[in-house]
């Protein structure tokens, strides 16, 4: 029962919510600059050339930067409208067993967008809404997920985003300790 309990061990720390922010914060987005420069210098990469009015990807914490400066709008993410995200929210409707793809980290980039950038986003009172929408659905298909575990030994989580893994992952682990004790 030792071993068990000290294997586990590593899997219940846990990120926290601001960790899984800081990991979101590598994704990709688009920007618009406001400014000419021909790159940014960082320890791993440079990123550039910069024009204005030209797009170009950048990781979300820099285009957040440049944001509060002034030097760039934020391009939402082709699926942070309402359309697409009414489709994710149908889609997730579909089958009560199953999650539906989503986009990795969808809901830390849509919350630090409309944060620091909904005056670049159509419709952002909505959108955010509909971000709402989509994650209580999904956390109440992991509610039922974990409320099925009684009835079977397997729990299909497929498709669930890291900051959705992270919040049963303290659950899971508990019981697949108790389960290691008993057997």
């Amino acid at each position: 029962a030792s071993s068990a309990t000290s294997s586990s061990l590593a899997y219940q720390q846990r990120l926290s919510a601001a960790e899984v922010e800081f990991l979101a914060e590598e994704c990709l987005v688009a920007i618009i600059p406001k400014f000419q420069v021909e790159f940014f210098q960082f320890i791993e990469t440079q990123i550039g050339p910069f024009r204005p009015g030209r797009p170009i990807d950048v990781p979300l914490w820099l285009a957040i930067m440049l944001k509060k400066r002034g030097k760039c709008t934020i391009k939402p993410p082709d699926w942070m409208n309402v359309e697409a995200l009414n489709d994710l929210i149908e889609a997730e409707k579909q089958d009560a067993t199953q999650f539906s793809i989503v986009p990795d980290h969808y809901r830390e980039i849509s919350l630090l967008i409309l944060q620091h950038a909904a005056d670049d986003v159509d419709s952002a009172e909505q959108v955010r809404l509909l971000i709402q929408d989509l994650g209580d659905l999904r956390h109440t298909k992991i509610r039922q997920g974990v409320a099925d575990i009684k009835e079977s030994v397997a729990v299909r989580l497929r498709n669930i985003s890291l900051l959705e893994v992270n919040a049963v992952r303290p659950f899971f682990t508990q019981a697949m300790d108790t389960f290691l004790q008993l057997s």
